[in-house]
């Protein structure tokens, strides 16, 4: 178990498809921003299954970025050390890491340009311990590549 983050690509909206959706579903994008369809019909959202993971466009199910934040136990380590810093990292600590396991949520825009401001924080902390240091680290960059990239296309991050 742990924590995964996606942003997901605009190409549904762009005209950027490889292959069109077929009409009878309905496909909108969700305001998470993947593509959904209306369609409750069993054989139609099977074949939207298959459409949207490897036809509709070159990013697997919609997803334009995917980062593995870290297990369960990462995060607890994370919450740990960044808890007593709540004040400067308020989404990161309270939306983000609060859990090591959450799912089914999302940052909306607003809340990404909260993130973008506590980056800079985030990279004046530092720990004693190399390992943790450089975890660190890469957890500061997995997070100011969903930034970008959420800006880029406008989209939320997803959990």
């Amino acid at each position: 178990m742990g924590l995964d983050a996606y942003v997901y690509c605009d190409c549904f909206e762009r005209g950027r498809l490889r292959t069109q959706p077929r009409p009878e579903w309905g496909v909108y994008v969700h305001e998470e921003g993947w593509r959904e369809p209306t369609t409750h019909d069993l054989e139609e959202l099977l074949a939207f299954d298959a459409w949207n993971f490897r036809d509709a466009c070159e990013h697997e199910d919609g997803v334009l970025l995917h980062h593995r934040l870290g297990n369960i136990g990462l995060i607890a380590l994370f919450r740990q050390l960044l808890n007593s810093r709540v004040d400067q990292l308020p989404v990161i600590v309270n939306k983000i890491i609060y859990s090591g396991i959450h799912s089914n949520d999302s940052l909306t825009l607003d809340a990404v340009e909260r993130l973008a401001v506590e980056l800079d924080p985030l990279a004046q902390v530092h720990d004693a311990d190399r390992e943790t240091e450089a975890l660190l680290r890469d957890f500061e960059h997995k997070l100011r590549n969903l930034v970008e990239c959420a800006r880029r296309v406008q989209k939320p991050i997803v959990f």
